[in-house]
């Protein structure tokens, strides 16, 4: 007797094969687009730190930032978020559209800058820095030294008696790279002229923690006058 296949009966199961095939490529599909993008906007800090230069408006090519409100001396802003590619950023004075100090950029996604407006009125300028956000040594913390007084000669950074070479030697304007450090409950901080002994400043109560990141900056003038007088201040990065 001759055996009759049943052709359309394999078809069918061929194409609920095929069927279950696209389905579960097409879950797949769905499931990695559901996965989150990567963060691809750029992070930026701002710190003022220009004696007599009052209140300042930010500025992101040519636009008023709503981001931050009028800026004083030694205003810190923490990161916020700021599309990559290239413009400038510059600054104003609070009753006035003209900008008086800027820099170009150029920031790629997904990294970190400290925008750093400094220098006595009216020589202000601006300063554009990448931060380097990656984690401390075991056990460690990271500081950076940033000179950004005016008038001062280039200065040494001393923490609890100690100095590191990365963090001496830095003339106005001179940012340093991250250096790591022990933590310490209360630190003292103290300035002094690159291989002086004179003390210029301290900062004490600042705690350094495991695993942070800060920066640790001169600010004022030492021939003060009405304005600012020397000092040290601290921020986490």
């Amino acid at each position: 007797m001759m055996e009759t296949k049943n052709y359309k009966t394999t078809f069918l199961k061929k194409g609920v094969i095929i069927l279950l095939a696209v389905s579960a490529l097409t879950a797949c599909k769905k499931k990695d687009d559901n996965t989150p993008e990567p963060d691809q906007k750029a992070r930026l800090a701002i710190l003022v730190s220009s004696p007599g230069a009052g209140e300042l408006l930010f500025y992101n090519n040519g636009k008023k930032t709503a981001t931050t409100n009028a800026l004083n001396f030694n205003t810190v802003i923490n990161y916020f978020a700021v599309e990559p590619g290239t413009g400038e950023f510059g600054f104003s004075k609070k009753d006035s559209e003209i900008i008086f100090a800027k820099v170009n950029y150029d920031l790629k996604a997904a990294t970190h800058h400290s925008l750093i407006f400094t220098g006595k009125f009216p020589e202000s300028e601006v300063i554009l820095v990448e931060d380097d956000r990656s984690a401390p040594a075991t056990d460690k913390a990271k500081i950076r030294f940033a000179n950004l007084s005016p008038d001062a000669p280039a200065l040494d950074l001393y923490m609890q008696g100690k100095t590191d070479p990365g963090l001496s030697n830095k003339a106005f304007k001179a940012v340093s790279g991250f250096v790591n450090v022990d933590p310490a409950a209360n630190p003292k901080f103290e300035i002094k002229t690159a291989g002086g002994t004179t003390v210029l400043a301290t900062l004490e109560n600042f705690k350094i923690e495991k695993g942070k990141i800060y920066t640790i900056w001169v600010r004022g003038l030492i021939d003060a006058g009405d304005g600012p007088k020397l000092g040290i201040e601290a921020m986490t990065n």
